[in-house]
């Protein structure tokens, strides 16, 4: 007689679980007592801002942005969903294998060990305890250096603690939401000025800068700060934290360059913000809708290729592009896959090109449904510069990126498209989670069949 139990897989645990937060978030959305209009409101957009909260993203179907939308209950609501989508992929995983299964299977063992790079079981509640340690660290550090502004241009002391508060959970957690309006940090974009139009010079770069740094931060990797905290020397860091550090300064560099050569109208500092809020944030200092072909195409790329694993970012990340462009290099060279002093196994290769072939036909696939339910969008209309095959494309990077940043379509998209949407962003946060998952338990080298077939080689190229 068998008498194993049967457990919950804990992958479909947290998946689940995510779903639950969405459906209550965007249902306390709907009331009235969320609402600065005090009557109830669309489920669709609600769910649609929820799902963008959970999933740490920043887009949102209210034109005029969430500070003018919902009240201050409805604001701590949307807090708290960021909070719970930044920490909860990674934490509560960890939570769900740790309470669920006393004796972990191996891939479940594997999975930690590579997560903590220890075998030793009693660092996963470590693990979990330094990550809320560094977000919360990071968080108050955020809320200190926006004091300074809030609290002396906001109306009121409360109205400040609280922006402080609100733009150091969004910014770290890459979440890309703020309360002042629906242009962002743009400035000169809204019809009445409103508080970012009305910041002096120095407070609105000394905010943006915060900000930046948060962003940076949040998407940098928790196991990379470990790391850097615990070593201190570069020579003594583990290779993945060096990649980490390599590939960020690379596309926060690249990035710059890239937006200062495509974007006359751009000075210095905005090419840099923008180089740093479409690797993960949803904040923005220029108008999306205004950029140039290479500018969005390149704000693309960063969107695909974003953070570092194990961060608040969500997407493709940092370690896949640099395995593949390796991989490119050593093949052309006719060397192994070699770097940092280390060689890198044919199975890491195929995981990363196939992480990267799923992440491409998802954003395809979802760009042909919303272009199929948009089909009638005269993006003109409502003061769009952009074509709609742009806007849409743009989006649907932003969306899968978990990033935020707009051209300022998303607020005109039909229920089909909204409902999309909602589904890119959950893939988006969840895709790597549920890649790993799907690779680590279908992909094996080691041939355990009892017959094997004739190897044959066949023109490729």
């Amino acid at each position: 007689m068998n008498t194993q139990k049967k457990t919950i897989n804990p992958y479909l645990l947290v998946i689940l679980s995510f779903v639950v937060i969405i459906f209550i978030g965007a249902v306390l959305l709907m009331f009235p007592f969320c609402r600065k209009q005090n009557d109830f409101g669309s489920f669709i957009d609600c769910f649609f801002l929820a799902t963008s909260a959970t999933c740490v993203t920043g887009l949102n179907s209210f034109a005029n942005g969430i500070g003018d939308e919902l009240t201050f209950a409805g604001q701590i609501i949307v807090m708290l969903m960021i909070q719970v989508g930044g920490l909860g992929f990674i934490t509560l995983l960890t939570f769900f294998i740790t309470l669920f299964n006393r004796k972990l299977q191996f891939k479940n063992r594997l999975w930690l060990s590579m997560m903590v790079n220890s075998e030793d079981y009693a660092e996963v509640v470590s693990f979990i305890r330094k990550i809320i340690i560094i977000t919360f660290s990071f968080e108050l550090l955020g809320f200190l250096l926006g004091l300074p502004v809030f609290l002396q241009y906001c109306s009121n002391p409360g109205q400040g603690i609280w922006y402080s508060l609100f733009t150091s959970v969004s910014s770290f957690n890459n979440a890309g939401f703020d309360l002042f309006g629906s242009t962002s940090l743009v400035r000169g974009m809204a019809a009445t000025p409103n508080f970012v139009d009305n910041l002096p010079n120095w407070a609105y770069y000394y905010m943006c800068s915060y900000i930046m740094f948060l962003i940076i931060a949040g998407g940098f990797s928790f196991l990379a700060v470990m790391d850097i905290v615990a070593k201190r020397k570069f020579r003594q860091l583990r290779v993945f934290t060096k990649i980490a550090m390599l590939m960020t300064g690379i596309l926060l560099v690249l990035g710059f360059v890239v937006f200062l050569i495509s974007e006359p109208s751009h000075d210095p500092f905005n090419a840099l913000f923008q180089s740093v809020t479409c690797r993960t944030a949803g904040f923005a200092t220029v108008n999306q809708d205004k950029l140039t072909v290479l500018g969005k195409s390149f704000s693309c790329f960063l969107m695909f290729f974003g953070g570092n694993p194990l961060g608040t970012a969500g997407g493709v990340k940092t370690t896949t592009l640099y395995i593949i462009a390796l991989a490119m290099v050593c093949y052309l060279s006719g060397r192994p896959v070699t770097s940092f002093h280390r060689r890198y196994s044919n199975e890491v290769v195929v995981k990363a090109m196939s992480l990267v072939l799923l992440a491409v036909s998802t954003i395809f696939i979802s760009y042909i449904a919303v272009y199929a339910f948009e089909n009638k969008l005269d993006v003109a209309s409502f003061g769009l510069s952009s074509n709609k095959s742009a806007a849409l494309i743009y989006e649907v990077f932003s969306a899968f990126g978990t990033v935020g940043v707009s051209t300022g379509i998303t607020p005109h998209l039909s229920l089909g498209s909204k409902i999309v949407f909602c589904i890119v962003m959950f893939l988006g946060r969840l895709g790597p989670i549920t890649f790993f998952q799907l690779l680590g338990s279908k992909m094996r080298f080691e041939d355990q069949s009892k017959y094997h077939y004739v190897e044959e080689d066949f023109l490729v190229g």
